[in-house]
């Protein structure tokens, strides 16, 4: 469960940039739908959020933010001493141009709370914390300054990595101690590994695979069929493409051809390539005659984003995890979209209180019953190419009230966070 994120100094994000998804004390409609309440900490969190913002104001930048830190989590441990740290600062100020990034979570994993976070340059991590909260008080495991560590003396063993001087200077401490099997730090680092991921809405190949391979489960196979025969795109049915191993490209390297057999092998694994799907078929008096296969290069771009995002969804949904997608609503109706959101939004369907964060130019989100004013945010830039992060839940109750047209109000800037557009016809007066 995600509570709370923020950046500083990071691409877009001059100063700190604050993503907070404890809901405010409006128990307004959809309080019991779009919340969940967490006993042990007596918190309030938020399903479900989504961001608004003209283009390059930082809606993107800050999915980025969330990336890298996940990124240099899992990566951090294969480090070379010389390698540089892929951070970027804020380049449109000369003094922060040359400062640190600063980055930190707070999440719940396993019925403890974390926070964590870093600051870094590009040779060097300047500082990392680690507090843990089993109950009501905060505990510090350790923190970093430079390479000097304060340890918890019994909570958090990594001693002999201090004393042995095995932690570089551009390595994560917290990496580094996964790596060496320290218990709470692979609580921490499994979290980031298996709990918290994120996808974009553009490039929805990176993820196409996984959504094949699930196929290979009848169960997710039947509740991805389900998804997509909910979607009204005409697929009745979904089979996987199984490549043999004597199928492959003849220019595939030596090497990776070896690992794949080993694979086959010893792990029964198999070899996915296409994704066929079936649609019904009809004879010239609408007789239902059997059914017509396609590849799914033969669908729509929407519906291939669609039947991608199908596994990441259900699992998310399944496991109660965190999912982040940058432009969700790229190549889907906004009908989809919104039953995306429904779904996250339900205790029915989402009984595990899984959380989707997305950003999106769909302004007709804001005006159909989804969100409460707390889940929805904003980014704005300013003259100086510096970003702000708010939330529509910051206003006055006076100036924004639960029963407002949220999206009316937004395309006529109250909210900010729009585009102030020049005069178009100067281009064609030449």
């Amino acid at each position: 469960m995600l509570i709370q994120f923020s950046v500083k100094n990071y691409k877009t994000f001059a100063e700190e940039a604050k993503l907070s998804l404890i809901a405010n004390h409006d128990k307004s409609t959809r309080f019991e739908d779009n919340v969940f309440h967490v006993p042990q900490f007596d918190l309030y969190l938020l399903k479900s959020a989504v961001i608004y913002g003209a283009n390059a104001s930082g809606k993107t930048k800050l999915v980025e933010a969330l990336g890298f830190m996940r990124t240099f989590i899992l990566e951090s441990a294969n480090s070379q001493s010389k390698d540089k740290i892929p951070v970027e600062p804020f380049r449109l100020n000369s003094e922060k141009e040359k400062s640190s990034s600063v980055f930190e979570i707070i999440f719940i994993h396993q019925k403890e709370m974390y926070r964590y976070g870093f600051e870094v340059t590009k040779e060097k991590v300047m500082a990392e914390w680690l507090y843990q909260r089993p109950k009501t008080k905060e505990v510090e495991l350790f923190y970093r300054e430079g390479q000097d560590f304060e340890i918890h003396p019994t909570k958090f063993k990594v001693q002999d990595l201090i004393d042995k001087d095995r932690i570089k200077p551009n390595t994560l401490l917290l990496t580094k101690a996964d790596a060496e099997n320290e218990k709470i730090a692979k609580k921490v680092f499994e979290w980031f590994n298996n709990n918290f991921n994120l996808l974009s809405g553009l490039q929805e190949q990176g993820y196409l695979g996984y959504s094949t391979h699930k196929l290979n489960d009848k169960i997710v196979k039947h509740q991805i069929i389900n998804l997509l025969k909910s979607a009204d795109l005409g697929i009745e049915n979904l089979e996987p493409q199984l490549v043999s191993i004597d199928d492959l490209p003849e220019n595939l390297p030596k090497a990776l051809k070896e690992k794949l057999e080993k694979e086959i092998q010893e792990n029964k694994a198999k070899i996915f390539g296409d994704t066929f799907t079936f649609h019904k078929k009809y004879n010239s008096q609408n007789q239902h005659i059997g059914m017509e296969q396609f590849s799914m290069d033969d669908e729509s771009s929407g519906t291939q984003k669609y039947f991608a995002l199908s596994a990441p969804i259900l699992e998310t949904l399944k496991q109660g995890e965190v999912l982040i997608i940058d432009e969700l609503d790229a190549k889907l109706h906004p009908n989809l979209v919104y039953k995306i959101v429904e779904i996250f939004n339900s205790k029915e369907k989402n009984p595990r209180n899984a959380q989707l964060i997305f950003n999106t130019h769909d302004t007709n989100l804001l005006s159909c019953g989804l969100f409460r004013r707390d889940q929805i945010w904003f980014t704005e830039k300013d003259r100086y190419g510096a970003a702000t992060l708010y939330s529509l839940a910051d206003f006055k109750t006076d100036k924004v009230r639960k029963d407002d047209n949220f999206e009316k109000n937004y395309m006529e800037g109250k909210y900010g966070a729009i585009p102030y557009l020049g005069d178009f016809d100067k281009l064609f007066n030449l």
